[in-house]
């Protein structure tokens, strides 16, 4: 999992930045939502909700995203 910042910060994304494994700055536009859902996470190991989203990206990539309270995370990319 890798930490990302999304803009804008409330309502849907439209804007994704991340460092790759190997130090580059990586952005990414939103082109639409595919999906979303909540995962509660197995309440009783205490593991904090999550919010998921599959997204599309306009050069047609696939990225899953989560956010975790205030933070997100980048889950998943697919060409």
């Amino acid at each position: 999992m890798v930490p990302i910042e999304v803009q804008p910060t409330r309502g849907p994304p439209r804007a994704l930045r991340w460092t790759d494994p190997l130090g580059r700055a990586q952005d990414a536009r939103v082109a639409r939502v595919l999906d979303d859902w909540d995962y509660a996470g197995r309440w009783w190991e205490r593991e904090v909700r999550r919010y998921y989203l599959l997204l599309e990206t306009d050069a047609g990539h696939t990225l899953e995203i989560f956010r975790e309270g205030d933070a997100w995370c980048l889950s998943r990319v697919s060409d």
